[in-house]
């Protein structure tokens, strides 16, 4: 009985004493998370071309608009980039100043809660469906356009998709960069996930090749007790504990990371500018209920030009899946990364314009 007692009690004391390390570490955890983070990376600035659009919810959108058609019989073209959470960098601006030399007006614009643009009061305030919202609100109210020629990059390449499966009316031609898996993810008639590999094997003159790895890096520098904190009070009570200043700046610092995997030389990286989105980034990428529009692609007669690098981190059979939905053009662009135009600008600018200028359409 006695052996039993001192077991018990020894259970016990261990078990309060696990209980106070645990409210140590916790407490340790929390007063860490309350110490700011310090900035790293300049942010982003007005550049002489800034403008802004005021939108209907009260929330400014900042934009560049780049002159070519004086006439305007010619679509105007509208930039998404990528992210989310990305922004509009310099290095496209300047290339998109080659494409308007075809007589085309360009808006690039960053999107809500990234770049130049307004930040929102919370942090499930961003919405794939905002941003879907917003682009339709500048094509009718801000650029006051029938029809556009769309341009999507990245996670700006699926807006665009489903843009156009819901409004093709308004699309003239669409062109998508390295665009990235579309959403809601392909799924087989019992309801598991498809065998892209399957449906897309990747066609033997097509030799891909791995992008630097830096993504793990990046995962490692998540575990801050501040970012932590700041990801666990937005999912759970909609609450920014850091500000947009300070978690915009770690995005920035992870950006100046992982970019070097974004390209065939890192060589070719351009400048942190600064302007990436933190809470954009990380809640409108949440797909919810978002419909499956790939039966509504099948039926548009949009035409389509899908770029991709030889070093993108997206597989071609999620790449792919684009053109042969929307009966598109894919190019393959060796030596380029997932942004296409740090390796291979002149390429990029000339795919474009030689199939804007396509007056069939292919």
């Amino acid at each position: 009985m006695e052996t039993n007692k001192k077991k018990k009690s020894l259970f016990k004391s261990i078990i309060k004493n696990l209980i106070v390390a645990i409210g140590i570490v916790l407490l340790i955890f929390i007063i860490w998370s309350l110490i700011p983070l310090k900035q790293t990376v300049n942010p982003i600035k007005p550049r002489q071309d800034t403008e802004y659009w005021m939108m209907k919810e009260g929330y400014k959108i900042a934009y560049t608009k780049i002159s070519g058609d004086s006439s305007g019989s010619k679509p105007a073209i509208v930039f998404l980039h990528g992210g989310p959470g990305g922004y509009i960098h310099s290095a496209i601006i300047e290339l998109m100043k080659e494409v308007s030399k075809n007589g085309y007006d360009i808006y690039l614009y960053d999107q809500i809660g990234s770049g130049l643009s307004d930040r929102l009061p919370k942090p499930r305030d961003y919405s794939f469906e905002r941003h879907l919202h917003d682009l339709n609100e500048i094509i009718e109210n801000q650029i006051k356009e029938k029809k556009i020629i769309l341009i999507g990059h990245s996670y700006g390449g699926i807006l665009a998709t489903h843009f156009a499966a819901n409004h093709p009316d308004k699309i003239s031609k669409l062109i998508l960069s390295s665009p990235g898996d579309l959403q809601p993810y392909r799924t087989k008639p019992d309801g598991t996930m498809a065998d892209m590999n399957k449906l897309y094997p990747i066609p033997s003159q097509y030799k891909f090749k791995a992008p630097l790895e830096v993504f793990e890096q990046t995962e490692r520098d998540f575990l801050q007790p501040r970012i932590i904190m700041s990801m666990f009070c937005a999912l759970t009570f909609n609450f920014k504990w850091a500000s947009d200043k300070e978690f915009d700046d770690y995005t920035n610092t992870m950006a100046s990371k992982f970019t070097k995997g974004m390209v065939a030389d890192p060589k070719n990286v351009k400048p942190e500018e600064g302007g990436a989105g933190g809470y954009s980034h990380g809640f409108s990428n949440f797909y919810g209920n978002l419909p499956d529009v790939r039966s509504n692609l099948k039926q548009l007669n949009i035409p389509t030009l899908v770029l991709q690098g030889q070093y993108d981190q997206g597989e071609y059979a999620s790449v792919y899946e684009y053109a042969d939905l929307l009966r598109g053009k894919y190019v393959f662009v060796e030596n380029a990364g997932h942004i296409i135009w740090w390796d291979k600008g002149e390429e990029f600018v000339d795919t474009i314009s030689n199939f804007i200028n396509d007056s069939t359409g292919k």
